[in-house]
């Protein structure tokens, strides 16, 4: 009864396979571009700021560094993207001559905060890059019965041209399956190593805006 109602499920064939296939790679590329886009608008003039940022704390112009920050802050609550240092760099210089640990500890909590942002959907391109391979691999089986339930179907007229020709198209949902995941790893990468180097950056101006303003 169960292999029977399998049996009927398989028989459907592995297109729809391939509609799934095609959805989730509009998904991956809509998730690609959005993540390009925030890392672009969220890092701009970063470089400038957080060069500029040093330069002001190191001359003890604090009043001026925090203004700079909150500056840059409200611009980036325009466009809903953030880096990750500049609510740090806000977030301490208003704590100006704390005690260092407080000091920590208030920083890392931005940078978790805003951390969070930047690894948003990230989840969803890792899943879709590990298993479309899989989804197209389960299209080609079900393709594959089809096949041989043709060909039982049929007798042996014309048998070697029609598996071969139910193999060839089931072989379709295997392709298509590494063509949606190869993008979607290579992108999760990445936007990985963009965190990641992120974060470092990160923790690099904590540690010179604590060692600066610490009491």
């Amino acid at each position: 009864m169960l292999s029977n109602l399998f049996l009927g499920f398989s028989l459907v064939g592995a297109e729809w396979v391939l509609y799934m296939l095609v959805a989730i790679s509009v998904i991956s590329v809509t998730i690609m571009f959005e993540r390009w886009k925030y890392y672009g608008v969220a890092a701009r003039g970063l470089a400038e700021f957080r060069a500029e940022l040093r330069t002001l704390v190191g001359a003890g112009k604090i009043e001026d560094a925090l203004v700079k920050a909150e500056t840059r802050r409200k611009s980036q609550e325009q466009h809903s993207s953030r880096d990750l240092e500049t609510d740090l760099a806000v977030t301490l210089l208003q704590m100006k001559g704390g005690r260092p640990e407080i000091l920590n500890e208030a920083a890392q909590d931005s940078v978790i905060r805003s951390k969070i942002e930047w690894e948003r959907s990230l989840p969803i391109l890792a899943t879709i890059g590990s298993n479309s391979p899989f989804l197209g691999l389960f299209g080609t089986v079900l393709g594959i019965i089809k096949a041989f339930h043709d060909l039982s179907k049929q007798g042996a007229t014309g048998a070697s041209s029609v598996v071969m020709a139910g193999v060839s198209e089931a072989l379709i949902a295997t392709a298509v399956g590494i063509l949606v995941a190869l993008p979607a790893v290579v992108a999760f990468n990445l936007f990985q190593r963009k965190v990641r180097a992120a974060v470092s950056e990160a923790e690099a101006l904590k540690s010179y805006i604590v060692g600066k303003i610490s009491g």
